[in-house]
């Protein structure tokens, strides 16, 4: 009768080591999922800025119409499109894990990608910044031609405020946040990678 038991015992065992792993897969799977959604739908949120941008250089009626302004109204429009296309590669990244290759190899291809993503944060933020920074100041500083230096205050300390804050604050905690489940999904693959190996 012990033997009995001890077969029930293991199988009750085997079976919770089968469901543990499909819950943490379908986690991971999930979380995919909405990584890929959320760089594809920025990325098209910033062509369709681009495009408007674009838009306006073309319809609206500026009173100073100069080469400069229309280069820095290119420029941003540009910084856009790029910043998309990068989004898309990294939805593209995110879309070639593939989800039914053993532990090792998943755990391998989630540790690329957020190798791929930290190289990528480490030189594109700060450069975005910096280059769409620019191309706004010499946009409003066409746009204010002439006006008085508390229009200047006006228009510059709510943008450069706002890139600021977006940069320091919401950026880095946006970072931080994808940061810690990324690294939440290579440690439950380690763990499934344990699993496998015992």
């Amino acid at each position: 009768m012990q033997d009995f038991n001890d077969l029930q015992n293991l199988w009750k065992q085997d079976d919770q080591h089968e469901i543990l792993p499909q819950i943490k897969l379908s986690k991971i799977k999930s979380f995919r999922q909405a990584l890929i959604r959320k760089e594809v739908l920025g990325a098209v949120l910033l062509i369709v800025t681009g495009l408007i941008i674009l838009a306006m250089a073309y319809f609206l009626d500026f009173r100073h119409k100069t080469f400069t302004l229309y280069s820095s109204m290119f420029i941003v429009s540009l910084l856009c499109f790029a910043q998309a296309s990068l989004m898309f590669a990294a939805a593209r990244k995110i879309k070639q894990i593939d989800e039914t290759a053993i532990p090792t190899e998943h755990l391998q291809q989630w540790q690329q990608f957020n190798v791929f993503r930290k190289k990528r944060i480490h030189w594109n933020m700060p450069i975005y910044h910096i280059l769409l920074g620019t191309a706004i100041s010499i946009y409003l500083w066409e746009i204010l031609k002439g006006a008085s230096y508390r229009y200047y205050l006006i228009a510059y300390l709510p943008t450069y405020s706002w890139i600021l804050f977006s940069y320091f604050y919401l950026g880095k905690k946006q970072l931080t946040k994808i940061d810690q489940a990324i690294n939440e999904v290579i440690s439950e693959l380690r763990d499934i990678e344990r699993q496998f190996e015992n």
